[in-house]
């Protein structure tokens, strides 16, 4: 059969720097970097923290282009050198950084994370190492009282009782010696390392010396946020290069060394990072250990200010991005981009206050709180803090009663977060779960949380059931994957996951057990990826003594398999029939693997049969 690996512990495996710790081969390769990371406390205290701000503003604000990899297009030489030169036009007047520090007070924000220095190589701080900063006497803003944004920002931050973070990009498009970095955004070519090893220790030795001004001349910093991988393996995933993670590991040593308790996320810094950061999206699962999502206030590509023009989420779709992060473990960065001038755009300002508002009265079921104890609710999220679930309702029930799945504590009270009287709400029960009496109308149309406070720990029954449509999702990360190639990928910083990879094998295969209440006939949908050269492989569907065989298609048609919601495809492979109520074993098992893999399998759901 071969060995059986949860979806969890796979990602644990994975992702053990995300969790401030090692996977044992890795413990032996790179003893040395074990102790690298924040103390457990520490860890602790910023994922208590929950909610931050993240800003990217600079000289390129002005081209009001969301999106900086813009200047490694294909542009002619004469226009990009233009846009390096942007810092001789950026004179922000308006910027009171005073103002950002009590807005992200107001939006009920912990900490701040704000872009030091970014792709393009220009410094929003009075570095001694290049000229291409602020405050060069060729850019207009260094004529004004206190031309060091950074040591502004960091005052007026601290001064509101706000966490300092600093962004710092690995890479560099400017600096002469930091020519291995391609025009592509984020690759660098390793053979330039090789050939001119001189050269790459000149940037390597820069890079830490930026880091070391950062350290010792803004006061304490509580959170160091690397962007982009340097030459050492990736986004903290790989473990096969120590020739280059030497150079990491050589910069982590040394910024702990000046701060113990300094916060590193897992951005090049391979396994002595300290958190995961999924970017522009929510892991469906959440990742084991400490993680935080970074999304943007503004939709549309790129995290700068985007013009006059932009569009922006709903104050709803925020708090609710909020608390399914929280209900997942994470922290939530939200970004901002303002404007040249220095200040936030009246749509950012507004959300965030609106947001504000919402926690002034809700906070308690964020800050401080552990991921949820359900598998699945289908109307909203639940955040824990000890013996209290915190239910947070998006989608008010119809016939005003709330249905708690699989829980099998007895409920000491129930009742509103937000009625400071506690008035206790009536609660009844079937033989699977709690039912709430919350009334027809929703106190809050975005979210009403309703507390539980229970007698013992929260004890659920998580089996897998069907939803109110009469549906079964089956999701890989709650698959037993046995096999020794295959594994559940989460994603853990820019690329998209949360789907099975390494399927090579025709040993390797996933099964989930889940209940049916309401029997009958479904038909069986997945939803993959596969590109043309991997096509035509065939695997087989068992449930109850039934079995449909599919085939792969391709579903996308560059080689490059980026792992991106364009990638993938639903495929209807079949119908099945359960005909009694029960829980039931479904397995998918590959039969014939046509190229390198068989898929990148993301659900398999069945449908309730409309024929």
């Amino acid at each position: 059969m071969g060995m059986k690996k949860s979806g969890v512990w796979i990602i644990v495996c994975m992702l053990a720097l995300a969790a401030g710790g090692c996977a044992p081969k890795v413990e032996e390769k790179f003893e040395e970097a074990v102790s690298l990371h924040a103390p457990e406390q520490r860890m602790q205290w910023w994922n208590d923290q929950k909610f931050g701000m993240f800003i990217h503003w600079g000289a390129w604000s002005q081209s009001e282009i969301g999106f900086i990899w813009q200047i490694t297009r294909n542009d002619p030489p004469q226009e990009r050198e233009k846009r390096f030169d942007l810092y001789k036009t950026f004179n922000p007047t308006k910027f009171n950084p005073r103002q950002w520090a009590r807005l992200a007070k107001q939006a009920g924000m912990k900490y701040v994370v704000f872009t030091t220095k970014h792709h393009d190589g220009f410094c929003n701080f009075d570095t001694k190492l290049t000229n291409l900063k602020v405050t060069n006497p060729k850019g207009p803003y260094s004529k004004s009282p206190n031309p060091d944004i950074l040591k502004q920002l960091v005052e007026a931050y601290r001064a509101e009782g706000i966490a300092i973070g600093l962004y710092f990009s690995h890479i560099d498009w400017h600096h002469p010696d930091a020519k291995v970095f391609s025009t592509s955004h984020w690759e660098y070519d390793e053979q330039l390392i090789d050939k001119d090893p001189k050269r790459w220790k000149r940037f390597a030795d820069f890079e830490k010396g930026q880091v070391r001004e950062l350290l010792t001349d803004y006061g304490k910093i509580d959170i160091f946020w690397f962007d982009i991988s340097w030459p050492t393996g990736g986004y903290g995933s790989a473990y096969e290069n120590p020739r280059v993670r030497k150079d990491a590991i050589d910069m982590v040593k040394m910024m702990r060394t000046m701060d113990p308790n300094l916060i590193i996320n897992n951005r090049g810094t391979d396994i002595c990072g300290d958190f995961a950061t999924p970017e522009q999206r929510i892991p469906e699962m959440g990742i084991p250990g400490y993680w935080e999502s970074n999304l943007t206030i503004s939709n549309g590509r790129g995290f700068w200010y985007k013009g006059p023009d932009a569009d922006y989420k709903t104050t709803t779709e925020l708090i609710h991005m909020l608390a399914d992060i929280a209900s997942k473990g994470g922290n939530f960065l939200l970004n901002v981009g303002p404007r040249p001038d220095g200040t936030i755009t009246p749509e950012e300002t507004q959300r965030l206050k609106e947001m504000g508002q919402w926690l002034k009265v809700n906070g308690e079921s964020i800050y401080g709180t552990t991921r949820t104890v359900f598998r699945k609710l289908n109307w909203g999220k639940c955040t824990v803090k000890g013996r209290k679930l915190f239910l947070h309702v998006f989608d008010w029930p119809r016939d005003g009663i709330l249905r708690v799945p699989g829980l099998k504590n007895r409920i000491v009270s129930a009742y509103l977060l937000a009625d400071k009287s506690r008035s206790p709400m009536p609660i009844s029960r079937t033989p699977q779960d709690v039912l709430i009496n919350v009334g027809k109308k929703a106190p809050d149309p975005i979210d009403t949380v309703i507390v539980l406070s229970l007698e013992g720990k929260p004890d659920v029954d998580n089996t897998i059931r069907q939803n109110p449509k009469g549906g079964v999702e089956l999701q890989t990360g709650e698959a037993d994957i046995y096999g020794n190639n295959a594994r559940y990928y989460t994603g853990a910083t820019v690329r998209h996951g949360d789907y099975i990879t390494g399927w090579i094998s025709l040993e390797d295969w996933l099964s989930w057990e889940f209940r049916i209440d309401r029997p009958g006939a479904f038909d069986v949908e997945i939803m993959y990826a596969c590109n043309k050269n991997n096509s035509g492989s065939t695997f087989a569907v068992a449930v109850a003594g039934q079995e449909l065989t599919g085939k792969v298609k391709p579903s996308f048609t560059s080689e490059t398999f980026r792992g991106g919601p364009n990638d993938f495809t639903s495929d209807k492979i079949g119908k099945i029939t359960l005909t009694e109520p029960g829980i039931y074993t479904l397995s998918v098992k590959p039969e014939k693997i046509a190229g390198k893999d068989l898929m990148y399998l993301k659900t398999v759901t069945l449908r309730p049969s409309r024929n």
